[in-house]
C-alpha cells in the first residue's frame, strides 16, 4: 500500500515537473518571437517608404503632392493613360520650355526626359487646349501613345485622367492621329477664340487614312476644355502623333476661363 502512495507522489511531482519545463520551453520561444517582432519593427522604421517621384502611381487613386513638390517644385499634375504605362507626373519648367526634353523628373541629365507642357499654358488646366509632350522612341515615356493609331484600341480606351494638387479631371479620347510635326502653341493662338476655332477647323476639316475620330464629338467648340498629348518618332521625325481628349469630369468644380472673342 506504502508503495503505491509512494508511486503515485511520484507520478504527480513528474506531472508537476513536465509541466513547469513545458510552460519554461513556451515561454522561452514567446520571448525568441517577441524579440524578432521588435528586431524587424526597427529594421521597418529605417526603411524608407513607397512614396514620391519613384513610388507614386495613379492606381492607387490618389497623389501625394506634397511629398513630389519635395522632391522637385515643378510637378503640377499627374497624367494617368489607362491601358498604357503612362502613370507619370507633369512638370512645367521655369527655366526654358524644352528642359524636360533633356531632364528626367528628378532634373537629372536624361535621353528619355519627362512629361512636360510649356510656359504659355497654365499649370490650372484651364486653358482651351493643354498640350503635353513627351518623347517616343523604343524607350520614350510617350510610345504606347501609338497604340490610338489602332482602331480597336482606340474605341476600347476613351479615358484619361489628370491628377492636380486638389482635384481630379476626367477626360474623354475623341481623336488620335498623326500630323506635320510643328508646334501647336505656335501655331494656333489659344488665347483667342478665333485660335482655338482654326484648330478644330483643321482637325474636323481633314478626314485622311489613319486619323481615328469618335463619334457624337463633332460639336466640339471653343469653349470646351481639351488636352493634347502630342509624341514622335526617330523612325519619322517629321511627323507627330497626337492623341486630343475634351474634359468631362472636374470633381472639384474649378476649371474655368474666360473666352476672349
Amino acid at each position: 500500500m506504502i508503495i503505491f502512495i509512494l508511486l503515485a507522489a511520484l507520478l504527480v511531482m513528474a506531472g508537476v515537473l513536465i509541466g513547469v519545463l513545458v510552460n519554461s520551453k513556451e515561454a522561452d520561444l514567446a520571448e525568441e518571437k517577441q524579440n524578432q517582432v521588435e528586431q524587424l519593427a526597427g529594421s521597418e522604421v529605417d526603411t524608407p517608404p513607397d512614396v514620391g517621384l519613384t513610388y507614386e502611381t495613379a492606381k492607387d487613386a490618389e497623389i501625394d503632392f506634397t511629398v513630389l513638390k519635395e522632391e522637385n517644385p515643378e510637378v503640377f499634375a499627374w497624367l494617368y493613360v489607362p491601358g498604357t504605362s503612362i502613370d507619370y507626373p507633369v512638370l512645367q519648367s521655369e527655366e526654358k520650355d524644352t528642359y524636360y526634353e533633356s531632364h528626367d523628373k528628378f532634373k537629372n541629365e536624361s535621353d528619355e526626359g519627362a512629361i512636360y507642357t510649356e510656359m504659355a499654358n497654365m499649370k490650372n488646366m484651364c486653358d482651351f487646349n493643354t498640350v503635353l509632350h513627351g518623347k517616343g522612341g523604343e524607350d520614350g515615356l510617350f510610345t504606347e501613345l501609338y497604340r490610338f493609331a489602332d482602331p480597336e484600341f482606340f474605341n476600347s480606351h476613351e479615358k484619361i485622367y489628370i491628377y492636380l494638387e486638389d482635384n481630379l479631371l476626367t477626360y474623354e479620347v475623341f481623336a488620335a492621329f498623326e500630323r506635320d510635326n510643328t508646334s501647336l502653341i505656335r501655331t494656333y493662338d489659344f488665347t483667342y477664340i478665333s485660335g482655338c476655332q482654326t484648330f478644330l477647323e483643321d482637325l474636323y476639316g481633314s478626314r485622311e487614312m489613319g486619323k481615328n475620330i469618335r463619334e457624337g464629338w463633332e460639336d466640339v467648340t471653343p469653349y470646351h476644355f481639351l488636352i493634347t498629348l502630342t509624341t514622335t518618332s526617330s523612325a519619322n521625325p517629321d511627323k507627330q502623333y497626337v492623341v486630343i481628349a475634351a474634359l468631362v469630369g472636374d470633381a472639384a468644380g474649378t476649371i474655368d476661363r474666360l473666352v476672349v472673342e
